[in-house]
This record gives structure tokens, sequence and C-alpha cells, in this order.
């Protein structure tokens, strides 16, 4: 129980950074694409937070505890498409950033369908792989951010490593690995955040 108290706060706190941070973002937006973007990250950002509190603010075995599962997990989906959004939009500002997010979102929405239907309990394997390629799906431009723009890939790839090595804990049943996990949330969004207020914005 307490245990479960320490997720919900957690993850309170981490909601309302979010919407700070996703005022400050559109406040540093000056084109309609910027905006878009923004709004794409902030509100993911936003909702994954805010989904993980609710979850974990209700006591196991209540129907509706099982109803939020469904959209925590869904929201980590939302998360990290929406946190390409500035990337594909934005930095790379052309067709082929505009095609690698139309394939994100497809596989997203094929995700978050399944833990629709079956809930998320169901095809865990398919979730963490999908969750892993989505997420590192832009490795490719790593070369670009090397020799163009190396405090940005700093950023991102920080916060990517953090989400990853945050997996461990989450895979895990053990007693205290869902709060661990949640602070490697916190830290892997915060890295993000500040890459894209500083270098994509």
């Amino acid at each position: 129980m307490l245990e479960e108290v320490g997720n919900a706060v957690t993850h309170g706190i981490g909601a309302g950074l979010a919407i700070a941070g996703f005022v400050l973002l559109l406040l540093k937006s000056d084109t309609g694409i910027k905006v878009m973007a923004s709004c794409f990250y902030g509100i993911s950002l936003i909702l994954m937070f805010l989904m993980s509190c609710l979850y974990h603010s209700y006591k196991s075995g209540l129907a509706v505890k099982r109803i939020w599962r469904r959209f925590d997990y869904s929201s980590i989906y939302l998360l990290i498409g929406g946190t390409f959004a500035p990337m594909y939009l934005v930095y790379w500002e052309n067709v082929l950033g505009i095609v690698l997010f139309c394939v994100q979102w497809a596989l997203i929405i094929a995700g978050i369908t399944i833990i629709c239907v079956f809930g998320p309990g169901r095809f865990r394997p398919i979730h963490y792989t999908l969750y892993f390629v989505i997420g590192w799906s832009a490795i490719m431009f790593i070369p670009d951010w090397f020799r163009n723009d190396k405090p940005l890939l700093g950023w991102i790839v920080g916060g990517g490593i953090v989400y990853t090595l945050g997996m461990i804990p989450f895979v895990k049943d053990s007693k205290g690995m869902h709060f661990i996990w949640h602070i490697f949330v916190m830290l892997g969004a915060a890295l993000h955040w500040f890459g894209m207020y500083l270098y994509v914005y």
C-alpha cells in the first residue's frame, strides 16, 4: 500500500512538472509546426504521468483500477510518440521526418489497440519490443547529431539510456521495483525535455 502511494505521488508530481514544461515549450514555439509538435509532446507527457498517478491511486482488485491500468500502459506508447514529434516535425523538418513520424504512430496505434482489446497483461513481449524499437527508432540520425549537434545528442541519448535501464525494474515484480521504474521515467523525461527546450526550439 505504501509503495502504491509513492507511485501515485511521484507521477502526480511528474504531471505537474509536465504541465509547466508544456507551457514553457508553447511560449517558445514561434511557428505553427512547433506549436503542433509541442502539443503532441506536452500533452502525451502530461497524460503519461496523469494516467500513471490515477492508476496507482486506486486499491488493487477494483474494476476501475483495471481500466486505469489499460490507460497507464497505453500512455507509455503515447509518450514515446509524443517525444519524437519535435524531433521529426521540427528538427528534421523534411519528408523523411514526416514519414517516420507516421510509421511510428501506426505502430503506436497498433500497440494501444492490443492493450485495449486484450489488456496490458497479455502479449507483454510484444509491448516491450515495441517500446524498445519505437523508442530507439531515431538511432539512424545519431551520425547527423554527432556531426551537427553534439549537445542535443547527449540529452536525447542520455534520456533513452535512462528509460532503457528503467525497463529492468519495470519488468520485475519484486517489491519496490515499480517505484524505482517511476524514478527512471522522471529522469528520462527530464533529460529529453531539456534537450528539446534548449536545442530543438
